[in-house]
């Protein structure tokens, strides 16, 4: 009934998907085969009954055993069907590999399909593709065999080792060293909340670039093994149990010259590209829980009865219920949009709609009259917009949901409790709310170099009762946004 009810409330979010794909040059083919693919996954995820299962992986949990990552019986296996017998990663290779091009805006939307039956799942499934995008994106002959396993379904998942104790946000700060021996680098250093830590064998490594004793900028690394890792510790989390977050310590790793991704000394600027694309996944987690929420509480409302009637026919139950329903759009523009910009910005145009010199134009033409700084400043506001409106509103609407619940909304049981505890990361990882406003806020000299930019929430009349909510609590972004 769920799945069901989630396919018909997705109408806004295809017809949206729609319209950005064909602007990115997709055939209609290409956009019948993305529909495809969430079909698939849904029948995946419906046949070995992942809505059922989340409860118990929720409740056990993953472990560390004998420095080895264990999952619950029963999640490995639907990702392995997800990966290794369908190939998800493949539809991400470019069409002269044998793959589709899938961008962004199409993992977007795989990601909320995902996320919307269980978070844990998604994050073990998509991070694969925060290694995979940088390994074709800045390609040379040694990537060439992971990028083949991925595609293939031999290698599952992946890690970004860039977080460290004094380096979150700001990753300029790390310390984590790379020292160049003959042709080898040498890795050392300690990576904290590192989502798939110690069961994805391949990942990315930010590490400064030592030379002589001295840092001279940073440089992000392939790392193709587990050999000389240390899993630490995994982290006892409030929600996302069934998601390995471990400290792991790089010693000695040896790695070829060849394993550098882009720019000797230039790593923490092409971390900031990457990490954009890792900031608009947690925009369409948000909506995937929001629409959970919405649904599982709309459920129970219409089933629960008091003082001689359904809860759902309350006035203050109704009142919720419209302003969820008016909301879950606007947050699918927010995701939708800040996917389709970066993938604009990857190809170096920016949206004709954006216009340049006060007049709206051609794509091409667009990109050569906004300047650089520009047109950088428009994908961030993109991705810290996307990435702050929604999780901050899907925090307020599964307050609501869980309250609609009363009790059983407490109970750690309870679906709804256990996606509240989840989704409450995410205006927390890949940069905070806080974080994220002030960027935004660092964005407006740029964006005001695009006389005809409109902002997502210009186009509304009113905001929304969420809307209320994320301007009291971070007024500044009321015009910014």
């Amino acid at each position: 009934m769920v799945a069901e009810s989630y396919k018909v409330s997705n109408n806004h979010k295809k017809d949206l998907t729609e319209s950005y794909a064909r602007k990115l040059g997709f055939s209609e083919d290409t956009l019948e085969i993305l529909w495809a693919t969430v079909d698939t996954l849904e029948e995946i995820l419906v046949r070995n009954k992942v809505f059922e299962q989340s409860r118990e992986w929720d409740h056990i949990g993953v472990k560390l055993q004998d420095g080895k990552v264990v999952f619950p019986d029963g999640f490995e296996k639907v990702a392995n069907e997800i990966l290794r017998e369908n190939q998800l990663y493949q539809l991400f290779l470019p069409e002269e590999d044998g793959g589709l091009g899938f961008t962004q805006l199409m993992q977007g939307v795989l990601t909320e399909t995902l996320a919307y039956h269980d978070t844990s799942l998604q994050i073990l499934i998509m991070i694969g593709l925060s290694v995979l995008e940088p390994l074709i994106l800045y390609r040379k002959p040694y990537f060439e065999d992971v990028i083949k396993d991925y595609a293939d379904g031999k290698r599952v998942s992946g890690y970004v080792g860039f977080t460290e104790p004094q380096a979150g946000s700001n990753l300029e700060n790390v310390r984590s060293t790379s020292e160049k021996v003959g042709d080898e680098y040498i890795l050392n250093g300690t990576k904290i909340f590192i989502s798939n830590g110690g069961y994805a064998e391949t990942g990315l490594f930010l590490a400064r670039n030592m030379v002589d004793g001295k840092a001279q900028g940073t440089n992000v690394f392939l790392v193709k093994s587990l050999d000389n890792i240390e899993v630490l510790r995994l982290e006892e989390k409030s929600g996302l149990h069934a998601s390995p977050t471990a400290q792991l310590r790089f010693e000695n790793v040896t790695v070829p010259e060849e394993a550098i991704i882009a720019e000797v000394g230039n790593g923490y600027s092409k971390v900031l590209e990457r990490l954009m694309g890792m900031r608009v996944g947690v925009s369409f987690q948000s909506i995937a829980a929001a629409k959970r929420g919405y649904q599982l509480a709309k459920d129970y409302s219409e089933t629960r009865e008091q003082f001689g009637r359904k809860i759902g026919e309350f006035p203050q139950i109704q009142r919720k219920f419209e302003a969820m329903e008016k909301t879950i759009p606007r947050m699918e523009e927010y995701g939708l949009r800040a996917g389709y910009a970066l993938d604009r910005y990857i190809k170096g145009w920016v949206p004709a709609e954006v216009g340049a010199n006060g007049k709206p134009s051609a794509e091409q033409t667009a990109a050569e009259l906004v300047p650089g700084t520009a047109r950088g400043g428009l994908v961030h506001y993109f991705g810290s917009s996307a990435k702050l409106y929604n999780s901050e509103i899907v925090n307020q609407m599964l307050y609501d949901a869980s309250q609609i619940f009363g009790g059983l909304g407490f109970v750690a049981e309870s679906d709804v409790n256990r996606i509240t505890r989840d989704a409450r990361v995410n205006s927390i990882y890949e940069g905070t709310s806080e974080i994220h406003s002030w960027l935004i806020g660092k964005t407006q000299k740029a964006l005001s170099m695009m006389p005809n930019f409109m902002r997502p929430y210009q186009q509304y009349k009113e905001p929304t009762y969420y809307e209320n909510i994320l301007f009291e609590r971070f007024p500044e972004v009321r015009e910014w946004i």
